[in-house]
């Protein structure tokens, strides 16, 4: 025995100088690349939830069908009444009656009215339909109501309110756009009901019609009729006001109409000439001065005034031509020759005629604008004396205006009103309505409900389409990792291997054992697949110290480390599996060994390395350490060094040492063994581990920097496999690998 124990500190020497280094990624460093979402990937989730979109879809289909067929058939009549605008008022008697507001508020009044309580009840007593089998109270009812309710309902002239609510409830009015046509709708169970129904609405409409405006005038005149005394007396009174307080004040109208109906008065008039005369006499005093100063500033014989004077133009032609016939001579005479003194003397006369005249024009335009200066000046001392007498007349006119304005008033609604009066009486005469029936309604030949087909078709697009809705909705709720695609998206670790749920019988074949008890099984080829995964995770050698774990209970871990474990046996390796699981130790139970010396029994110092401590199994290749007895401090025990120790001595030992540890969550026990091996193998059961719990798993791995291997999808259903990928992988080992001679 000592010879063994010192075999095994030189090789575990030898080993521990050897570098272990390994490419792992720590836990919570591993990037996804989001893919592209596929029109495949939705119809995935379909085919993945077609349970709830079948289910969905058959109860939806059948309450329709059965509900269709079960409801009892309804006749639809409709009833097309032309609704014009209010007749042509030639009578002007549009306050009486006419309809106040917009086109879109009188139609709208209309609509309301179709549907109306009181035109309801009119249909109802018309045509007696409260004794009629459809629309009746049940006489159960009744009985059980009041005794005040009793004694309404047999009154015939009242009618229950829930009647009248059902009856208004059948009725459906729909106007046609851009036009003036609605179209009245009623529902019954009788198709010959339907159509009296319908058609006795529009004639009661029309009646209504006809009726309101009738009490409508009739109320009028009568109101005219009263007003009519009281203002005719307004008027008198107020005219006698007007006449006595002109008679008082002097106040005397051109006309006698005016005075009456506010003409001008004699002052006002007068007034009013002054002010045209004066405006007359101050604008020909300007021209009058404007010409005066043209003159008094030039010279008068160049003045423009002065020249324009057709005599003064005569003689001044007269004097030059005279001039110029005297220069002319002066070169053949001498100036005392007696025929140019002649020319001399003729020649002054026409100087002298010429200033004469100037000088007259002249004295003739100031003349002119002294007039009308003076003119002027007269004008607009008489127009202030009348002003002011006019301004006298305006203070004592004030009240007159106030007497006038009440009379005027009066008088104008004294006419009003007998003109009104006399229009009353011709309308109340006429009996037109602006509302006509179109189309009468027709005895409907088969029902509008229920629609069988439409119903039906609506049913299996609703049972379809809302079956997909819940189907997705399921899906946003489901918070479980259920595929690769979840395992690094939502918890951001790589996928190391697919498990696929066991359909067999664990009895005959325990699943445990199903890579040594069935190599042909897809959970055997399961395995292999993951045990190459491990082979060819990292560069250069694989992980020797490798440790299996889960975030929750019953995810499969343990099946998953007995598995893995023989699988890389099948590769001449030797393994040792050590159920560091202190709490729930199950290896023993599944290799039926016993469990008196085991982890625990080593941790603890009672037992040291070699011996009983190492148990061989049926598999080749593959060696147990069980867990022991139960400690009651296994965290304490997986935290001392002997752990240390153990690892070392089977690291020379054994080509893969694997760890069934504990569940990360609620346990410190996998975190600690996590610090001492070279992986972590992470199972998470397929629909069954959330999110959540997967999550917390990755960071207490990544709190204790872990090196980790990968995620195991344990459990997982075809269905939730992309594209159908393992139905496809399980048919090629079935075809391929199946049979042993191909």
């Amino acid at each position: 025995m000592e010879d063994y124990n010192n075999s095994q500190e030189e090789n575990r020497n030898r080993e521990l100088d050897k570098p272990r280094e390994y490419n792992v990624a720590p836990a919570g460093h591993y990037q996804y690349q989001e893919e592209e979402t596929h029109l495949r990937d939705y119809l995935q989730l379909i085919l993945r939830k077609k349970w709830i979109v079948i289910t969905f879809f058959i109860a939806v289909v059948t309450t329709v069908t059965i509900g269709t067929f079960m409801m009892k058939p309804q006749y639809k009549s409709t009833v097309t009444i032309q609704i014009d605008k209010e007749n042509p008022n030639i009578l002007m008697f549009k306050d009486i009656y006419a309809v106040e507001g917009t086109d879109d508020a009188y139609y709208s009044t209309q609509y309301k009215i179709l549907k109306s309580r009181n035109l309801a009840r009119r249909v109802i007593r018309k045509l007696q339909l409260d004794s009629n089998p459809e629309f009746a109270v049940k006489r159960e009812e009744v009985e059980a109501g009041s005794m005040l309710e009793q004694d309404k309902l047999l009154d015939e002239n009242i009618i229950d309110s829930s009647l009248v609510d059902a009856f208004i409830g059948r009725i459906d009015v729909a106007p046609q756009q851009k036009s003036r046509l609605v179209n009245v709708e009623f529902s019954s169970y009788d198709s010959e009901l339907s159509a009296k129904v319908a058609n006795t609405i529009a004639d009661s409409f029309i009646s209504l019609n006809i009726e309101s405006k009738f009490e409508a005038t009739q109320q009028a005149r009568d109101w005219i009729e009263k007003q009519l005394d009281v203002m005719k007396a307004k008027v008198e009174r107020a005219e006698e006001k007007l006449n006595a307080y002109a008679a008082r004040n002097e106040i005397i109208f051109l006309d006698k109409e005016s005075s009456g109906g506010g003409g001008e008065n004699i002052i006002t008039a007068r007034l009013a000439e002054l002010s045209k005369a004066l405006t007359r006499a101050t604008t020909n005093r300007i021209q009058k001065e404007a010409i005066y100063k043209t003159i008094s500033l030039d010279d008068p014989e160049y003045s423009s005034v002065v020249m324009v004077n057709s005599l003064i133009q005569s003689l001044k032609k007269e004097y030059v031509a005279l001039d110029s016939e005297y220069n002319k001579n002066l070169k053949i005479y001498k100036p005392d020759y007696p025929r140019m003194i002649r020319m001399r003397e003729l020649q002054d006369q026409t100087k002298k005629k010429l200033d004469a005249e100037i000088k007259r024009v002249v004295l003739t335009i100031k003349n002119d604008y002294e007039t009308a200066l003076q003119r002027e000046k007269n004008l607009t001392l008489v127009f202030n004396r009348q002003k002011q007498r006019a301004l006298d007349l305006n203070t004592r006119s004030i009240q007159y205006q106030i007497l006038k304005r009440e009379a005027d008033t009066n008088k104008e609604l004294y006419k009003g009103l007998l003109q009104r009066l006399k229009e009353t009486g011709i309308s109340a005469s006429l009996a037109t309505s602006n509302i006509q029936i179109l189309d009468r309604a027709e005895v409907p030949k088969s029902p509008y409900k229920p629609r069988k087909t439409l119903n039906i078709f609506l049913s299996l697009i609703v049972g379809l389409f809302g079956g997909i809705g819940l189907a997705f909705f399921a899906e946003y709720i489901d918070n479980t990792i259920k595929t690769p695609e979840d395992v690094e998206k939502k918890i951001y670790m790589p996928s190391l291997g697919l498990v696929p749920l066991y359909s067999g019988d664990k009895d005959k074949v325990p699943v445990e054992y199903i890579s040594f008890s069935d190599t042909k099984n897809p959970l055997s080829e399961a395995y292999s697949s993951l045990r190459t995964f491990l082979l060819f995770s990292t560069a250069g050698k694989p992980p020797k110290v490798m440790m299996v774990t889960s975030p929750r209970r019953e995810e499969g871990k343990t099946t998953t480390a007995i598995n893995t474990a023989i699988s890389l046996t099948k590769s001449d390796a030797k393994v040792v599996l050590v159920d560091s699981d202190m709490r729930r130790p199950k290896l023993h139970k599944v290799f039926k060994l016993s469990n008196k010396e085991g982890l625990s029994s080593f941790l603890s110092g009672n037992r040291e390395f070699g011996g009983e401590l190492i148990k061989h199994t049926d598999v080749p290749g593959l060696d147990i350490i069980t867990s022991g007895p139960l400690p009651p401090n296994p965290a304490e025990l997986l935290s001392s060094y002997r752990l240390r120790d153990l690892i070392e001595g089977l690291y020379p030992l054994y080509d893969f040492v694997l760890f069934d540890t504990p569940p990360l969550l609620g346990l410190a026990d996998a975190a600690i063994t996590s610090t001492q091996t070279d992986g972590v193998i992470m199972v998470v059961k397929s629909g069954s581990t959330p999110k959540e719990a997967a999550v917390q798993a990755r960071k207490i791995l990544e709190s204790v920097n872990a090196k980790v291997l990968g995620v195991v999808l344990n459990a997982i259903n075809d269905t939730n496999l992309k594209y159908g990928y393992y139905s496809y992988y399980q048919y090629y080992y079935q075809a391929y690998g199946g049979d042993e001679d191909k």
